[in-house]
């Protein structure tokens, strides 16, 4: 890997692409490359006294309601990968945080995340103070990797797609907060999608996230290809005779 001076604010978090990050072809996918996007976050959050460590202090932790991530290229398993991330935007419950990933010097990935601040007491959302705001200054920078471009927001699945993919939550999908890690929820996503699509996958992958699933719940994965040529998968489920809608993945290239 290429080394040299950066003088940046942002966090900058190096590893290499682990064999579970890699699929068939032995080169990154968009799922392993969103673990390391969330352990460089989480370290990141760690290093200014926010990680999961800190919540009997500080009372809040932080839970993800969104993703956009471009894979520009491929690294092959063990490829060392350096990681730039840094918050842009803590205003109200909200925090946008964005990333940078080069291998070899070159780029190879951007991301851009959303974050809401929650009560580890209550379970709601909380205000971002200053005291939480100042703690990250260090990190902040406002440049945003895909311009300032509004994430897909919310879909909408035609009436009648049936169910490509069913499946039961198990103990396997469930993370530290007690539902569903954010991971999980592609790794649905990706097997609702027609081979031919998933043979070919496109270069982005966004998550929009809508509610939080549980231990034990059946849900089920809709395909559908939207009017401007993405693919999406929405994750729902059942309750009571009530449709819950738990999220909405969308597969495009970046030209879309």
């Amino acid at each position: 890997m290429k080394t040299g001076v950066i003088h940046t604010p942002h966090y900058l978090y190096e590893t290499d692409a682990a064999y579970s990050d890699v699929g068939p072809d032995q080169r990154l996918t968009h799922q392993g490359l969103l673990r390391i996007l969330q352990e460089a976050a989480a370290i990141a959050s760690d290093e200014v006294g926010y990680g999961l460590k800190d919540i009997p202090r500080t009372g809040v932790h932080w839970i993800l309601t969104g993703w956009r991530v471009e894979l520009k290229k491929r690294p092959l398993w063990r490829a060392g990968l350096r990681v730039e991330t840094w918050p842009r935007a803590m205003e109200g419950f909200l925090s946008d945080r964005d990333f940078l990933v080069r291998s070899d010097g070159d780029l190879v990935a951007q991301g851009s995340s959303r974050w809401v601040l929650l009560n580890a007491g209550t379970g709601r959302m909380t205000r971002i103070t200053d005291t939480v705001r100042s703690a990250y200054a260090g990190q902040m920078d406002e440049t945003s990797v895909f311009g300032g471009a509004e994430p897909s927001g919310n879909g909408k699945t035609p009436e009648g797609t049936p169910a490509a993919f069913e499946t039961v939550v198990g103990r396997r999908d469930i993370d530290t907060n007690h539902h569903v890690n954010n991971l999980h929820y592609l790794d649905y996503a990706v097997e609702a999608l027609p081979e031919a699509v998933y043979q070919n996958l496109p270069d982005t992958v966004e998550i929009a996230f809508r509610r939080q699933i549980l231990l034990g719940t059946p849900i089920r994965c809709l395909y559908s290809l939207t009017e401007d040529g993405k693919h999406q998968v929405e994750i729902r489920s059942e309750n009571g005779g009530k449709t819950i809608h738990h999220a909405f993945i969308w597969f495009y290239d970046s030209c879309v």
